[in-house]
């Protein structure tokens, strides 16, 4: 019992098509037929017509820093990693403060899987917003598969303060207190999630060690 599902490392993705085109985004250039035509061919995964026409919208006198973040996106969805990160970085120094652009980098490290950019990612998030729901949970999710279970319990604890419903982030307590040694707390949790789902193999495997008073690494 090494590892978690992967569901916890990359629960925090839920959603997380939100982040490349905010409704404030969409709102302040609704506009622009550019950008309307770079919907359009989104929708309709013609990514390299969608990054033309946002260079068209940014060269008609366009906002630049919604340019930047759309062309990020566009670039995410077609896997060219690099240049995402290139026009994420852009957004970001034009409005330092923004939190999508820092979003946008830390989902581009874990597209491309470098667990320290991933880390240094999360961090930069939690900076400017330190209760930020998907940089928590993978910073945690990282504190985790990194074994300092520690830090991994007070982060997905700090989750929990504010989303107690959070099955994710109980799961990650659970195991947490597990490997810290807590037996009798972590066997709490683990009867928790199993009378919610009864087919959860990895809350049976937990009850089954903690029952055992097995500690494995």
């Amino acid at each position: 019992m090494k590892k978690l599902p992967k569901l916890l490392l990359f629960s925090a993705l839920a959603g997380s098509v939100a982040f490349g085109q905010p409704a404030s985004t969409a709102t302040a250039a609704g506009s622009s037929p550019y950008w309307q035509a770079s919907l359009s061919s989104e929708t309709s995964k013609d990514y390299e017509s969608a990054l033309s026409q946002v260079a068209a919208y940014q060269t008609a006198g366009g906002d630049a820093f919604l340019a930047s973040l759309r062309l990020a996106w566009l670039s995410y969805l077609k896997k060219d990693y690099k240049s995402a990160a290139e026009h994420y970085d852009e957004a970001e120094r034009l409005r330092p403060s923004a939190i999508n652009p820092l979003l946008g980098l830390m989902y581009v490290s874990v597209a491309v899987g470098e667990p320290a950019a991933i880390e240094k990612a999360a961090e930069n998030v939690l900076h400017v917003d330190p209760l930020n729901y998907q940089a928590q949970m993978l910073a945690a999710a990282r504190q985790y598969s990194s074994k300092n279970y520690a830090m991994a319990l007070a982060s997905y604890r700090r989750v929990l303060t504010y989303y107690p419903d959070d099955l994710t982030a109980l799961s990650g307590e659970a195991w947490s207190l597990y490997y810290l040694g807590h037996l009798k707390e972590a066997s709490a949790d683990f009867h928790l999630l199993s009378g919610i789902n009864s087919s959860d193999t990895w809350a049976q495997k937990g009850l089954q060690l903690c029952a055992e008073g097995k500690a494995t690494d």
